[in-house]
Order: structure tokens, then sequence, then C-alpha cells
């Protein structure tokens, strides 16, 4: 038993110093990222190794064969993934600008500058400041609460009354808008 994993051993063994060096340049043709390509080549061994005993077997041609087609399959694999990714990211960020861009649009309708200066003056601190933070840098109440060293219950109860005040100096101009 010992000696037949000797042998194994050693055919992985000259597997990988033979075919290494060109299943990385294979997936780096195709992806033309080198953490990817070593990614592809370490599976590719990965499936090599598992299949190990059926590649025994192959004469040479054959066995090259199989391993750049792995190689090519996997690195292609990688590539449509990647695009799908970056096509996705792009979707996300037009959407995300769309969506941004129609919420400013919509708030200068609602509030003109004469009207978010009359709030601004009027709200008191710490109200304006956490306003500021949730409405226009769009934090999350567990973010101001960090930058504001208080606790979030603190932040929610600070913004809720900022908005009454808001609705109050708007003259329930945000409650009509809402019925």
């Amino acid at each position: 038993m010992c000696h037949k994993r000797k042998k194994t051993s050693s055919f992985f063994e000259t597997l990988y110093e033979e075919y290494e060096q060109k299943i990385y340049f294979c997936a780096y043709r195709i992806l033309q990222q080198k953490e990817q390509a070593e990614d592809i080549t370490h599976d590719v061994f990965i499936q090599l190794y598992k299949n190990e005993k059926n590649l025994e077997q192959l004469d040479e041609l054959h066995l090259k064969k199989l391993i750049l087609t792995i190689t090519k399959n996997k690195a292609i694999d990688l590539y449509r993934k990647n695009t799908s990714n970056i096509r996705y990211l792009e979707n996300y960020q037009e959407e995300t600008s769309k969506i941004h861009n129609n919420v400013e649009s919509h708030m200068n309708e609602l509030i003109s500058e004469e009207e978010f200066m009359e709030i601004a003056y009027q709200l008191k601190e710490p109200y304006l400041q956490v306003f500021i933070y949730r409405i226009f840098y769009e934090l999350s109440t567990k973010e101001v609460a960090t930058i504001m060293s208080v606790k979030e219950a603190t932040i929610r109860k600070q913004f809720e009354r900022a908005k009454e005040k808001i609705k109050y100096i708007l003259g329930g101009f945000l409650n009509e808008e809402a019925k």
C-alpha cells in the first residue's frame, strides 16, 4: 500500500512540475489577473488530485488536452462571473445614482433653499446635526450614534423630534403632501 502511495505521489508531483506554469499562463491569458490565475491553477490541481487514478491511465497527449480543457473552462467560468459582477455593479451604481438624483430633485420640489435655511436656522443642536447626518449624508442611526458618541435610542428620538419640528416649521406642508 505504501509503495502505491509513493507511486501516486510521484505521478502527481511530476504532473505538478510539468503543468503548473502552463495552467497558470493559460488562465492568465483569459483572466488577465494574477491572483485569479493563481486561484484557477490551484482549483485545477485540486480537481486533478481528486481524479488522479483516472489520469494515470491517460497517455500524455490526452492528459495534456484534458488539463488544458479543465483550465480553460474554469478560467472562462470565472471570467463570465467577473463580467456579470461588473455589470451588476455598474447597474447598481446607475440605479443608486438615479435614486439619489430623484430624491434630491424631489427634496428640491418639496423644500426650497429658503425653506431649508429657515429649517436650519430654527432647528437647534443636536437636532440639526442628526437631521443632516441622517438625510443628507444618508447615515444609519447606528453610524450617527457612533459619530456623535451617544446611544442609538437618543439619535432615533432626536431625529423624530427634528422631523416634527420641520413639519411645524413648514406649516404642515409635509403632512399635506403625504395625504
